[in-house]
């Protein structure tokens, strides 16, 4: 696998456009033991690759700052996989 763009305890903040939690802030962590008896070992313990219908994405667990809906309107969740496309790093004061 090639480098990571975010590491364990980055702020993050997950994009409007996302499809959802969009527009939310947290931190990059390792995905729960719960996580991982469901979806196997990640990547590094940090990344993996996610596919769907809407193709191939490398998401990261993102512990949210606030506790999110998902796209169905289910949760509130307190953390998520979410893409490494939708995130974008916050400055230390963000």
């Amino acid at each position: 696998m090639g480098e990571k763009k975010f590491a364990a305890g980055d702020r993050v903040r997950i994009s409007d456009d996302f499809f959802w939690a969009f527009g939310a802030s947290g931190m990059i962590s390792k995905p729960p033991g719960e996580i991982t008896g469901i979806s196997g070992t990640w990547d590094g313990e940090l990344t993996r690759q996610e596919i769907s219908a809407l193709g191939t994405n490398t998401v990261y667990w993102v512990w949210f700052d606030e506790p999110q809906y998902d796209a169905d309107g289910e949760g509130p969740y307190r953390g998520g996989s979410i893409w490494e496309s939708a995130l974008t790093i916050l400055k230390d004061n963000e």
